[in-house]
């Protein structure tokens, strides 16, 4: 039964253009990301989140965000450049607004 599921699953996706495909993953890695700041283990500073730290792509475990309290501590060597970079565009959304500042 398992199998016939998946076979499904991957034909329907693989009719799928690249952009539907990018939409549906996109939008799995943002369901997956908003779980992880309910259960307090994504504290991102950028709106929308960074997907860098999720996917364990730096110093932090996979699955987790620390960003934005590594800024409160003025520790930015520590903050992903996903979010750095979105800090520089204007989309800071950290819980402390003198942070949003700099």
């Amino acid at each position: 039964m398992i199998l016939i599921v998946t076979f499904v699953i991957v034909v329907s996706f693989k009719q799928k253009s690249f952009e539907e495909k990018r939409e549906i993953l996109l939008n799995q890695l943002y369901i997956n990301i908003e779980e992880a700041k309910l259960e307090g283990k994504y504290e991102c500073c950028i709106e929308p989140p960074c997907t860098m730290c999720y996917l364990g792509n730096w110093v932090w475990e996979d699955g987790t965000c620390d960003c934005d309290k590594m800024m409160k501590e003025d520790k930015f060597d520590k903050v992903c450049p996903q979010c750095i970079k979105g800090l520089e565009e204007g989309r800071c959304k950290s819980t402390d607004k003198e942070i949003c500042k700099i």
